[in-house]
C-alpha cells in the first residue's frame, strides 16, 4: 500500500531529496544525471514512512557526541541499535572504527534502503546490516550499543523496557551503552500539538529509566540543536547520554 509522507509545511518531497543529495554530494558521493529524479519516482510511489529522516540524512549527529572520542580509540564490537539511514554507521567507518567490528541493526530495511540510494553504496555497506522483527542478537555479543534517536519515538512502555533489556543483555560487563535522545528541560509541554516524538522524558526520568535497567548511574549531557520536524517550543532539548553494564 502507497503511503503519503508528511512533511512540515511548505516542504516537498523533491525539495528534501534534492537538499540530501546536496548535504551527502560533499562526503564526495556522485550523482548520475537524472538521479534526483529517479529518486523521486521511487519515493513518489512508494512513500518515505519516517520523512524527518530524509531531512536530517547527510549530518550525522554521532561524532558530536561528547564520548565519540573514547569510541573511536576504543576495541571492540559496536552494535548501532536502530541504523535507521546508517548515517552514523559511515561516520563511524569514516573515522576510523574497524568496520569488520560494526553491525548495524533496525526493524525494517526501508531507512536503511533510503540510506543506500542516497549513499549508492551498497556493495560496501550491504553485509553490516542486520534487519529483523524481533531482537536478535544473544547475551554478551557486544562491547559498545549506540542509540541514536530511538528511545524518544518509543511510546509503548514495555516496548521501551525490552529495548533497554536487550542493550543491556547484549553488552558484555563492562561494555558501555551511549547516544542520544531529544527529552524535556523541565518537565513541562506548553504545545506539544498533533506532531513531534510520543516519548520525552526529562533528565532525571532518563538517568532513572537506565539505572532501573542495571546500568550505571549515567552521564548525561543537555544539548541545543533540536532538529527542524520537531514542534519549536523552549523546553525541548537533545540529551546525549552514557552508561555501562555494571560487572559483579
Amino acid at each position: 500500500m502507497t503511503r503519503t509522507a508528511r512533511f512540515l509545511p511548505g516542504k516537498t518531497l523533491p525539495d528534501a531529496l534534492g537538499a540530501a543529495m546536496k548535504r551527502i554530494n560533499a562526503y564526495g558521493v556522485i550523482y548520475p544525471d537524472g538521479y534526483h529524479q529517479v529518486l523521486v519516482e521511487k519515493y513518489s510511489h512508494g512513500g518515505v514512512r519516517y520523512p524527518h529522516i530524509l531531512m536530517i540524512i547527510g549530518e550525522p549527529r554521532i561524532h558530536r557526541h561528547f564520548f565519540y572520542p573514547h569510541v573511536i580509540g576504543k576495541a571492540g564490537r559496536l552494535l548501532d541499535y536502530g541504523c535507521g539511514t546508517a548515517d552514523n554507521v559511515r561516520q563511524l567507518i569514516r573515522d576510523g572504527f574497524p568496520r569488520e567490528q560494526i553491525t548495524a541493526f533496525d526493524i525494517n530495511r526501508e531507512s536503511i534502503d533510503l540510506g543506500i540510494d542516497l549513499y549508492r553504496d551498497r556493495e560496501q555497506m550491504e553485509d553490516l546490516f542486520v534487519v529483523s522483527e524481533k531482537f536478535p542478537f544473544g547475551i554478551e555479543e557486544f562491547d559498545i550499543v549506540y542509540s541514536a534517536s530511538v528511545i524518544h519515538v518509543i511510546a509503548d512502555e514495555t516496548e521501551f523496557n525490552n529495548y533497554l533489556a536487550n542493550a543491556h543483555s547484549a553488552l558484555r560487563p563492562g561494555g558501555v551503552l551511549f547516544g542520544s535522545t531529544l527529552g524535556l528541560v523541565d518537565g513541562v509541554v506548553r504545545s506539544p500539538g498533533n506532531r513531534g516524538p510520543p516519548r520525552l522524558m526529562t533528565k532525571k526520568q532518563l538517568a532513572d529509566s537506565l539505572a532501573g535497567t542495571e546500568f550505571s548511574r549515567p552521564d548525561i549531557v543537555t544539548r541545543g540543536g533540536v532538529p527542524e520536524y520537531v514542534p519549536h517550543h523552549e523546553n525541548i532539548c537533545v540529551f546525549e547520554f552514557y552508561t555501562k553494564k555494571q560487572t559483579l
